[in-house]
This record gives structure tokens, sequence and C-alpha cells, in this order.
């Protein structure tokens, strides 16, 4: 019988069942060798033993993927669980055979022709591994491939050590939150998360490997011993912003109109609001992709925003489209831009969480994508961070930060700043 038991521990018996649930979605998160990815595993040759069907293991690094899952722990699993089970492993495609037909597939998503070539399969389930590494919208692509057509019930496994707070992940299945426009997700209960620990695994895990974990710093130790997020201020750039505080319903009063722009092909971000008695109101976002000055003019006057006051990124008027400048072509369409330079970026920076702190700001919910960046853009390498899937992050929270300055700036000391430059 394939279906040969093992002596799961008490938190694997209990990440069986919410498997074995009805939520589409499953992620098992923890430290490190905390038996998430064996049960994983066990768990995918069973789907493939119960009727013909293709299985994925994703991971964003093929070398990984082959290391880990494919040396490690599919033998280990196969070994321990289903000794009699007769698989054939393709070492050149990484695609584990079972006798009534099945296919697991093995794949990392930096391999070009591979990944194209796998994702022309559809599969019945998806394992993503390790899923902190990849970028949401790889994510999303793979997603389509969920589409084989038989009796299983098609589910998404991930497995993931916890990084911060501001990583989609925390976003997806703790706030059950669209990591992208901020807003409920329509099926929450289709995401179902449970968090496994060293701990609960000791009786397969060596005394000297959980003291290493114990003796980890506090940031490691959250994360690899404890299973855990670490706090999203760990490098957080704009850690005084609060939804709860800061996220509020905002209309237009009148007075001054401000729009403050960030001159990025994509995206190309603005933010609209006024300043009344020393505080913010920030009420409207333009986010355009792959766009130019000349589109941004348009979407403003399409919104009403003609008379507005425009607070510019100082490169707009040296950067060119079609022989002209961007100021140029916001003051032709009958924009009245503010002369205004662009501060150190930590300046800046300090100015929002101060502007914050003061609880002198308030944000309309429908700026999804402002929201969004405040909570997640964080610092890398002393710079703010526009790698993987963080390469469409800051602009537009750049572009309230020109607002901000220019209307309720810090008091600046003369002389040499030890601030980073602006971009």
């Amino acid at each position: 019988m394939i279906d040969k038991p093992f002596k799961k521990t008490l938190a694997q018996i209990e990440a069986t069942k919410i498997l074995a649930g009805p939520s589409r979605h499953v992620a098992l998160s923890g430290g490190s060798r905390s038996g998430k990815s064996f049960l994983l595993m066990y768990a995918l040759i069973i789907r493939a033993c119960k009727e013909p069907s293709r299985h994925c293991v994703f991971r964003q690094n093929f070398n990984h993927v082959k290391r880990s899952i494919v040396l490690e722990t599919f033998p280990k699993v196969k070994s321990l669980c289903f000794p009699d089970l007769k698989v054939t492993m393709n070492k050149t495609d990484y695609i584990a055979s079972f006798p009534n037909g099945s296919q697991i597939f093995f794949a990392g998503l930096d391999t070009g022709e591979r990944v194209e070539k796998v994702l022309g399969s559809e599969f019945s389930t998806i394992w993503l591994n390790e899923v902190s590494q990849i970028p949401y919208s790889s994510m999303q692509i793979v997603l389509t491939r969920l589409a084989e057509k038989n009796n299983l019930t098609k589910k998404v496994y991930y497995d993931l050590n916890p990084g911060t707070k501001a990583s989609w992940p925390y976003f997806l299945f703790i706030k059950k939150l669209d990591p992208i426009d901020n807003v409920p997700l329509v099926n929450p209960d289709d995401y179902a998360y449970f968090q496994m620990n060293p701990q609960s695994n000791i009786e397969n895990i060596d005394d000297d490997y959980l003291k290493m974990l114990q003796a980890m710093p506090e940031k490691e130790r959250t994360r690899f011993l404890l299973g855990e997020f670490n706090d999203e201020s760990q490098g957080q750039v704009y850690y005084a912003f609060r939804r709860d505080q800061h996220v509020r319903s905002v209309v237009q009063t009148p007075g001054t109109l401000f729009v403050a722009c960030d001159f990025n092909v994509n995206p190309l971000c603005s933010v609209v609001g006024n300043y009344v008695d020393n505080s913010f109101n920030i009420f409207d976002e333009i986010y355009l992709e792959n766009s130019d000055t000349y589109k941004l003019s348009d979407e403003l006057r399409r919104r009403g925003y003609s008379g507005a006051k425009l607070i510019p990124d100082s490169t707009g008027k040296n950067r060119k489209t079609s022989g002209k400048s961007d100021f140029d072509i916001l003051r032709e369409c009958g924009f009245d831009i503010l002369p205004t330079f662009n501060p150190f970026v930590r300046d800046r920076v300090n100015n929002c969480n101060r502007i914050f702190t003061a609880n002198k700001i308030s944000i309309d919910p429908r700026c999804k994508k402002l929201i969004n960046d405040l909570e997640r853009v964080v610092w890398k390498d002393n710079a703010l961070d526009q790698t993987g899937e963080n390469k469409m992050l800051t602009h537009i929270s750049d572009a309230l930060g020109y607002m901000l300055w220019k209307l309720d700036s810090i008091a600046i000391p003369k002389g040499p700043s030890s601030g980073m430059l602006a971009r």
C-alpha cells in the first residue's frame, strides 16, 4: 500500500488537516527545519497517486530547488513514507513520473527556456517553495497554470521562512489584503496559514542545531527559530505611517489644490491634495505605467485638476520628452509649476515620518498605490530598495515626499548634509 504511514508530529497532524481542508491556497510558515517541506512533499505525492495528474514545485532559483527538493526532500519522503512506490526521475527535464501516469515537475523561475516549457503545461497542484524569494508578479504568472482538468481539487501550496511584515506573503495570508491594491481579498477563507517551528519538530532535528538557532541575533532568531514575521519597522522607510491612524475618508476642500509629481516612465506618479491648517489631505493619486508627461497632463485635466499648482520632481526641468522638458510640457498645458529642488533622500524621508508622527496628514483609502508604498518600501544597502518585487515601489511615495517637503519641511542646518543625495 503506497499510503504507508509515518510518524507525524503534532504540528504536522494539524497542518495535514488544513492541507486537506477547503482552502485553495495553503501556506506553511515557520522556522528552519520545522518540517514544512517534508509535509508538503508528502501531500504532493499523495495527490499524484490519487489519479493521473501533473504537479509542479517552483522555486526562484532552479539550482536551489534541485539541491533542496530533488536531491534531499523528495528521496527522503519517498524512502520513509512510500518505500514501495516506483518513481522514475528524468534528470534532463527534472520530472518525476509515477506508475499511474502522474508527474511532478521541478522548476526554477530563473531558467528561461526551461521554465517556459514548464509553464506550457497545466497542473493540479502548484507548490511555491521558499515563496518569500519569489516576486508577487512571478507568482501570479505561475498560478495561471493551475488549470488541469480532472477530479482533483486544485491546490496551491506555499512554504516560507517569514521575512518582514512588508512582504507580500504577510499581506496575503495575515492581513488578507491584495498585496498590490491593498483591498480586502474577495475570498479570504480561500487563504489558509499555519505556523510551524523547529521546537514542534524536535524529535527529527539535532539538539545542537536547535541551540545554534537559539543563539542567533534577535532578527534571525525571530525568523528561523520562532517562525515569525519581523516587525515592519526593521528596515521600513516610512515606519511612522499607520493605516489605522492616517487612512480615512478625505474630500477635496476649497482652496489651493496641489499635485506632486515623480517623473518616472514606469510608473509615472502623482498625488493630489490640499494643505489646510497645517495638515495635509491627500484625496487622489495617479499611477501611469509606461507613460509620459503628455499622458499625465491629459489625466490631470480629465480629473478636473487643471488649475492645480504642481510640485514636481526637480529633475523634470532637465528630463526631455520629444525635445521638451517635463516642465515645458506641463506649462504649455496650463499648469503652474512651483519652484522646487529635490532634498536629500534621508531628509525627505525623515520629514515624512515627522509629519506622520505628528498626525498632520490624512490619506483617502482610494489612494491604494500610495498606501501600499508607505507600508512596503524598505531600505537596502543604505538606499530605497527597488529590486525584485520592489521594483515598482518608491515612486508614488517619492511624490508625496516632494509635496510634504515643499509645504512643511524640516529646518535643515546650513552646511554639508549627511543624508543621501536625491535620485
